[in-house]
């Protein structure tokens, strides 16, 4: 097997051990409960549909009264047909929103339905289970009055386009909850946005993060400002929710190292929380491929006596800033597009010639979905540095084009395509040097 091969199967079975049916399943367990007693099951999320399978598998029908699924757009023609196999000795039911993974007219929709069933089934005998994975805060949408959806689409934005992370994006302004979290750092009021944490106020504002974003305060809709000057209402409970976060990206990370050893590979998880500028981190890719001294770059300060064939693992989340008129794509493409755009300069072309180091460079999304595209990411090799083509990776990097180029580029060999796969756990890069 090719290192090539070798590290398109250790993410494939990244994908495979973070499975959300099975994650789930693995870990309920109950004992002593009375038989009066009766859950609730609430999914929502990318992972959601799988989720709330892995509870009924573990469950059974018997303990349940209603199951409520809020599940991405995206995933509707995949599931429709199999949702009919879900058990049907309790209620269940299951609505699609967030096309393009925002917030959308369903999302309010579904939002308010389920607000509504958690206040009709509230009793002293029920128990809610949440399941909640990434992609939730786009479904679970009900912006404060008087914020329209439109507003707050329009805020959601402006922060992306000046590189606003999932925690700034996530930050808000009696159950029981299991989380697949997609978040550095696996903070839980930030993972969906926190639907079940109790706020406690020690975040950092919205205020603060359009300050640090230089994003004026003065031009965003006069209700979004209303509802910034508001004080934030304490919330109390008898009965504070437990939250698990049952799966995250060190568990993916664990099996693409696991993988690559079998393999033949010396493997290292470096971080599982790879952040910043994605293009900024696919040129510092580059440079350490054609390093002749990778013990001292500095994604390996600290590790000394390298062995080889070495396989570099990161996990994490980067971030984009987006051109005026940005074409198609998204950061795992686009950091792979920066690192082989870097390598194609007169000076890293004569390092390389000098090295001849053989390398393979993956990033790809968990979810099988980076930006709005079908493409989980893409890949490269030192077979990539020859390629005949007219394209200037340049230019399709400052216009934030990298589907449309690695579509292009080798008759599209280097794209990842693993279709939707209904979990999120970041992203995965793996860089491989023999």
């Amino acid at each position: 097997m090719t290192a090539r091969k070798a590290v398109e199967a250790a993410f494939k079975a990244c994908l495979k051990t973070v499975d959300p049916r099975t994650t789930v399943r693995d870990v309920i367990r109950l004992s002593d409960w009375p038989d009066s007693s009766r859950i609730v099951v609430i999914s929502f999320g990318k992972a959601s549909i799988e989720m709330a399978r892995g509870a009924i598998d573990s469950l059974g029908s018997s303990r349940i009264l209603r199951t409520v699924i809020l599940a991405p757009e995206s995933q509707k023609s995949d599931y429709e047909n199999d949702l009919n196999k879900l058990d049907t000795n309790f209620e269940t039911v299951v609505r699609f929103g967030a096309k393009n993974n925002l917030p959308d007219q369903d999302s309010v929709s579904s939002t308010y339905s389920l607000t509504r069933a958690i206040q009709e089934l509230d009793s002293a005998s029920t128990v809610f289970l949440f399941l909640i994975s990434g992609g939730g805060s786009a479904l679970l949408a009900l912006p404060k009055a008087p914020v329209t959806l439109e507003e707050k689409l329009e805020m959601i934005s402006l922060m992306q386009a000046r590189g606003a992370t999932i925690q700034e994006l996530n930050t808000k302004g009696l159950a029981m909850s299991l989380i697949i979290s997609d978040v550095i750092g696996n903070p839980i009021d930030l993972i969906a946005s926190g639907p079940t944490v109790i706020p406690t106020g020690k975040n950092e504002s919205i205020s603060e993060i359009l300050k640090r974003l230089e994003i004026d305060e003065s031009k965003l809709p006069s209700s979004i400002r209303q509802v910034l000057r508001e004080p934030e209402e304490p919330i109390t409970t008898s009965h504070p929710p437990t939250n698990l976060i049952i799966s995250s990206n060190i568990n993916a990370l664990g099996s693409a190292a696991n993988y690559l050893k079998g393999a033949g590979f010396k493997p290292i998880i470096l971080t599982t929380e790879l952040s910043g500028n994605a293009a900024e981190i696919g040129r510092k890719m580059a440079d350490l491929i054609v390093s002749d001294t990778p013990e001292n770059h500095e994604f390996l300060r600290g590790h000394s006596n390298l062995q080889y064939p070495l396989a570099l693992i990161f996990g994490g989340e980067t971030t984009v800033i987006l051109p005026k008129n940005p074409g198609k794509g998204g950061r795992n493409q686009e950091m792979v597009l920066a690192c082989l755009d870097a390598l194609e300069t007169r000076e890293n072309q004569e390092k390389w010639r000098k090295s001849r180091r053989n390398f393979v460079f993956l990033s790809a999304g968990t979810d099988g979905q980076d930006g709005p595209t079908d493409a989980a990411g893409a890949i490269i090799s030192q077979e990539d540095l020859h390629v005949p083509t007219n394209l200037e990776s340049s230019e399709y990097l400052k216009n934030s084009d990298s589907y449309n180029f690695w579509a292009n580029f080798n008759g599209g060999k280097s794209h990842l395509k693993t279709g939707p796969t209904g979990t999120n756990v970041m992203d995965v890069q793996v860089l491989v040097l023999e």
